[in-house]
């Protein structure tokens, strides 16, 4: 059975269609996604948090806390993998804490790590450069602008930070924005999963908002109507996404027309995913049981 959560329509249709300008390759427009499992890693990895596929070098690397979240081990580590789900290196970079988020940027790999960026040469394995965050509590999720500009969030606060010219600063802190996780860099705005300060528990209750990086507005995407504890977000076309629900493990289907629907439900803990446009994959982490999962996306 699918589940649907109902969302008003309260945003200007002008507005929307600012979002909607930078499309992917592929449309889906009109479409609805159906997810086969095409394989998963059940041993190797512990706790991942999150996954990305690097296009120009066709591998994935997946975030490991091994250990508590805000945790300062250093048993924390990156893993490389293989499309078809190989592991090729199963540490192949050490030295962190509780890394979480990632984005990457030309040849480098951007990761957070409780109260610090790291920065990674995808060439060497290397760490090349740390950036402490001022008051930072648990830095999560990362995006970067078509600018090169890095965006982390802290969901243990109300606060966007900026690494921008080799100073990570805060850029937004707004009670707005409250426990705010997954972000996606558009064109002209940040897309932020986060609560507000009508919630008992934000984390719980966050929604899909955008932050003007001319200005800093914040407003929401649709409207204010909670999804859950959403973690990852990531764009399958123009206003439409995929969404994980770290709390209930629901994979959500998002659209200016429908709101969030359930498109699948592995189990709990699903984290910071990633998709793959051109071969149509999407790649799942469940971050308590060890588990990454690839999942064909069918359109119909």
């Amino acid at each position: 059975m699918i589940k649907i959560i109902i969302t008003g329509i309260t945003a200007s249709l002008l507005s929307f269609s600012v979002l909607a300008t930078d499309s992917l390759s592929e449309s889906t427009t009109n479409m609805q996604p159906h997810l086969v499992e095409s394989w998963r890693i059940e041993t190797s990895l512990m706790r991942p948090e999150s996954v990305i596929y690097d296009k120009d070098r066709k591998v994935l690397y997946v975030s490991n806390i091994n250990g508590k979240p805000t945790g300062k081990d250093g048993n924390g580590y990156i893993s490389r993998i293989s499309t078809d789900g190989k592991i090729l290196t199963e540490k192949w970079v050490t030295g962190l804490d509780a890394p979480k988020g990632m984005a990457i940027d030309g040849d480098f790999l951007y990761v957070s790590d409780i109260d610090r960026m790291v920065k990674i040469s995808l060439k060497t394995a290397g760490i090349v450069s740390e950036y402490s965050a001022p008051n930072a509590r648990f830095l999560n999720d990362v995006a970067i602008d078509n600018n090169g500009t890095v965006y982390v969030s802290d969901s243990k606060r109300q606060t966007i930070y900026q690494l921008s010219e080799e100073q990570l600063t805060v850029w937004v802190d707004d009670v707005r924005i409250s426990r705010p996780n997954g972000l996606y860099a558009q064109e002209d705005v940040l897309i932020v999963a986060a609560g507000d300060t009508s919630a008992d528990k934000p984390g719980r209750s966050r929604y899909l908002q955008t932050i003007s990086y001319h200005n800093k507005s914040i407003r929401a995407l649709n409207d204010t109507t909670p999804i859950g504890s959403v973690d990852g977000i990531e764009r399958s076309g123009a206003g439409e996404y995929f969404l994980t629900d770290f709390r209930s493990g629901d994979i959500f289907y998002y659209t200016h027309d429908t709101g969030a629907v359930i498109i699948g439900s592995p189990e709990k803990s699903t984290a910071d995913l990633d998709y793959d446009p051109i071969n149509n994959i999407l790649y799942v982490p469940i971050l308590k049981t060890g588990k990454l999962i690839a999942y064909k996306v069918m359109w119909k």
